[in-house]
């Protein structure tokens, strides 16, 4: 799918097939395939046009509906972005009904926005290089998660060198943006992938392998880390990729070419409830708040959602800016690992005016 995207579990998408149907679908003889396949993504989610306003707020004006994907389901916290902006009332203060729709992976949302089904669509950054390198009619128009909201565990007694040099370590793919990852967990150490055995597997099977002793390291998205240092007694955070990899870009918002430059004051407001919302969650007044709405988008316990919350605001991943210096970073990254085969130009990849516009638009409102 991407140098750097979201499996069903929260897993890179590394294998050969995924790439495929991903270059697949920027061809646009196959468009009406993406489509169909998009169709059935949608039967399958277990979460649409949930978190919509109420009736009685929609009673009150006429709303615009547009439909957000949403790369992960159920979605971890660096997804809390449209989330805050539906139950804050952001997204209707700008005038929109928000049907949030949580995919199953990085892939449907990719292939949703692509073929047009979905309007908006949350996943990882890179898809958006990849989509720039295919000379794809899409562009990134924000970022909702600008750091990596991942950290590397190791399992009791593998925090040394020594201890974890040779051993079996997991990892989501034997390359591309999976090894950079793994090679970012291994940094602390000192150590290469050359001096460890990496064991590819879903990112669910992680815990478990990770209890036994399969493997002895692996990297996990904040909230997860959370639950297996508290699951795995003895296990030791070794890096917060956010630090090792700084200037990886990591979430984008993609959207159709097409749909933005028809509806381009829907693109504002979009952007718009979404810089309200960021604004809102990184204002520490409000955090016992956002703590009480990322448990109920993300179902997981209030210590997993506090851990992981404070992790993003750390990183300061709570952002709809997209650093010139970070995409084109990633952009060269995801050559030299081999998922592209050109490095795209910032502008290939990202369509900055919308979110320029919106900026204005909320400094407007008086909310700058």
């Amino acid at each position: 799918m991407g140098c750097g995207d979201l499996g069903d579990d929260g897993a890179v998408i590394d294998s050969v097939q995924d790439r495929g149907v991903v270059k697949m679908i920027f061809n646009n003889r196959t468009m009406r395939r993406a489509t169909v396949t998009m169709a059935a993504a949608l039967a399958a989610s277990s979460v649409l046009a949930t978190w919509a306003i109420d009736a009685t707020s929609a009673s009150a004006k006429s709303y615009l509906s547009i439909s957000v994907g949403i790369a992960l389901s159920p979605p971890k916290v660096v997804f809390m972005a449209p989330y805050v902006a539906q139950a804050q009332g952001y997204f209707a203060k700008e005038g929109l009904q928000a049907n949030l729709i949580a995919m199953p992976n990085g892939l449907s949302t990719e292939l949703g926005t692509t073929a047009g089904s979905i309007n908006f669509g949350l996943s990882s950054a890179t898809d958006s290089v990849e989509a720039a390198a295919a000379k794809a009619p899409i562009h990134a128009i924000a970022s909702y998660g600008a750091k990596l909201d991942t950290e590397c565990v190791a399992a009791p007694g593998y925090n040394t060198a020594a201890k974890l040099r040779g051993q079996n370590v997991g990892t989501t793919g034997a390359a591309g943006f999976a090894a950079t990852t793994l090679a970012a967990c291994l940094k602390p150490f000192g150590l290469t992938l050359a001096d460890v055995h990496p064991v590819v597997m879903t990112r669910s099977q992680f815990v478990g392998a990770l209890a036994t002793g399969a493997i002895k390291v692996a990297s996990f998205h904040a909230d997860d880390a959370y639950v297996v240092l508290h699951q795995i007694k003895g296990s030791t955070v070794v890096d917060k990729q956010y630090k090792t990899l700084p200037n990886w870009w990591y979430g984008g918002v993609a959207s159709l070419d097409s749909y933005t430059k028809t509806h381009p004051v829907v693109t504002e407001h979009f952007l718009a409830a979404l810089i309200l919302a960021n604004n809102w969650m990184n204002n520490p007044k409000n955090f016992n708040a956002l703590v009480k709405l990322a448990e109920r988008a993300t179902g997981e316990d209030k210590a997993a959602v506090t851990y992981a919350l404070k992790f993003n605001i750390a990183a300061k991943s709570f952002t709809t800016a997209m650093n010139q210096v970070s995409v084109m970073w990633t952009a060269k990254e995801c050559k030299v690992v081999g998922d592209t085969t050109v490095v795209p130009t910032y502008n290939q990849i990202v369509d900055n005016h919308y979110l320029v516009a919106a900026q204005k638009l909320v400094k407007s409102q008086g909310n700058g």
